[in-house]
């Protein structure tokens, strides 16, 4: 078929004599409107305590897709599914390669554990709860990062799928002011202030990243913060001081929190506390070198 259509050059003079003649010469187009808007993956973490940070929740969870993550949120939280899914690949890879460098470690006789539980994660395999402390210590240790791990009664309860009172699957209601539990990937004590420090779901699922300008470092916040949570129903699994309750009584003695009658406790729970005062003395030294910088 034949188009009756006619085409003809026409000079840009032309164009001009044209355009003023144009019945919608004085019409502009709408301004585009560019609204900046927190991703959907992110929750705010300011009913934690944790102001101007957000839980960039994973997809998929587990530890490898976390690390996979914290090497570059932004290109993680940018990528599509398939380019996402090659860099977990490629992490899985590098990650168990390392694990040859835990030989002469602490944790050197779980080398091989470790190994194939970050092929599990990768795989989406089920984790004993044991597992999951076992592969943060590993990778932390592979990798120069340490992790502040939060496990939440409310997702412990939707887990574990138990019911409310009513029977419904979801949620435990439970009249206790416990909220969850905080444990660390390795003795905080030991940690170095050049290391990077993540807080992160235990199992994998989120990672706060800071979403705001005015977000404090981590490092800074730490000792105020954990102090906090403590205080409206976290339990922190503070390490425990391999010492004689004599050394222990001696160290604690001098702070001003003791009491005489507290030489009655059991070595056991001394060594928390001051497990607890040594990492608290520590955050807060990093604390006040970051005010001085």
């Amino acid at each position: 078929m034949k188009s009756n259509k006619h085409y003809q050059n026409v000079g840009i003079k032309d164009l001009f004599s044209y355009s003023t003649n144009n019945p919608n010469r004085n019409r502009t187009l709408d301004s585009i409107e560019i609204v900046s808007s927190k991703s959907s993956q992110e929750t705010s973490l300011d009913t934690l305590g944790l102001k101007g940070y957000s839980a960039l929740n994973l997809n998929p969870t587990g530890i490898v897709s976390l690390m996979a993550c914290i090497q570059d949120h932004n290109t993680y939280s940018l990528s599509n599914t398939g380019a996402r899914l090659q860099l977990i690949i490629d992490l899985t890879t590098k990650l168990q390669e390392q694990t040859d460098t835990l030989k002469n470690t602490a944790l050197g006789r779980k080398r091989r554990k470790i190994h194939d539980l970050i092929g599990a994660s990768y795989n989406g395999t089920a984790f004993e709860e044991k597992d999951y402390l076992e592969l943060f210590s590993g990778i932390s240790l592979m990798r120069n990062v340490h992790f502040v791990l939060m496990k939440s009664i409310i997702q412990d309860n939707i887990e574990n799928g138990e019911k409310g009172e009513k029977g419904e699957k979801g949620v435990k209601q439970s009249h206790s002011s416990l909220k969850g539990e905080v444990v660390f990937s390795s003795d905080p004590s030991t940690w170095k202030r050049e290391n990077p420090i993540w807080i992160a779901d235990f199992r994998g699922h989120w990672v706060a990243i800071p979403s705001e300008q005015h977000a404090v470092f981590i490092h800074k916040l730490l000792a105020t913060w954990l102090s906090t949570i403590e205080q409206t129903g976290w339990i922190i699994q503070w390490p425990e001081v391999d010492e004689t309750k004599t050394e222990i009584v001696e160290q604690l003695s001098i702070l001003p929190t003791w009491q005489i009658t507290d030489k009655k406790l059991v070595k056991e729970v001394l060594a928390v506390r001051l497990g607890r005062a040594n990492c608290i003395k520590l955050f807060t030294k990093w604390s006040m070198a970051e005010l001085c910088i």
